[in-house]
């Protein structure tokens, strides 16, 4: 089985962070990584997912800061919702094609659909990812943004342009690694987080 979960990254002081998922009534595990840089780490709950679009848009709000929303899912995708003023401005898909769902319609004839989006019969989709601009993930990076770096691994690529074939969760890793940031707490479920592997953490219950 592949690797799924859902994490935040906020641009902002931890105590504010905490006081506003507190103030949200968010269960969440909320870790500082650097000077206004905080991953958290929402519960679950019963349904195994995350609300993190959600949850990013009300932190923006609540905090007037940009916030980082993420999901990698069975291993094979990557999403990111980068959010400003509780409004997603830009979404990052690590792979389209990996969006792409086969039905039958109504007449028996197998369609293509992203969504809502139905495409005629013979639609070539495009594959990679799609809003992988590094400089839109710059509001997040601790310290001199290397925009090769970012991008690079946004592409899932070496610095040559080889496709590393990556799994999503080494892929997630690499980029919050080229933001400067350590990449542990935003690549842990909550399901799978021990708080005291993190020793500043703060646990909302």
């Amino acid at each position: 089985m592949g690797s799924t979960y859902e994490t935040l990254l906020v641009a902002a002081a931890l105590d504010a962070t905490v006081n506003a998922l507190r103030d949200a009534g968010v269960t969440a595990v909320v870790v500082p990584l650097a000077a206004e840089r905080v991953a958290v780490i929402p519960d679950e709950g019963d349904r195994d997912s995350a609300p993190v679009q959600s949850i990013g848009e009300d932190l923006s709000l609540r905090l007037g800061r940009p916030a980082l929303a993420m999901y990698v899912f069975d291993s094979h995708l990557i999403h990111c919702y980068v959010i400003h003023d509780g409004e997603t401005v830009h979404t990052y898909v690590s792979d389209v094609e990996m969006l792409v769902e086969t039905f039958e319609d109504d007449d028996g004839q197998f369609r293509q659909r992203i969504g809502d989006v139905v495409y005629p019969v013979g639609f070539e989709f495009p594959t990679g990812p799609i809003g992988d601009d590094p400089a839109v993930f710059a509001p997040f990076a601790a310290g001199p943004l290397d925009l090769g770096a970012v991008g690079a691994a946004l592409r899932g690529e070496d610095d040559e342009g080889n496709d590393l074939r990556w799994r999503a969760e080494q892929q997630h890793w690499a980029i919050i690694d080229a933001l400067g940031l350590a990449p542990q707490a935003l690549t842990t479920a909550y399901r799978h987080c021990d708080p005291a592997v993190f020793p500043a953490a703060v646990v909302l219950e």
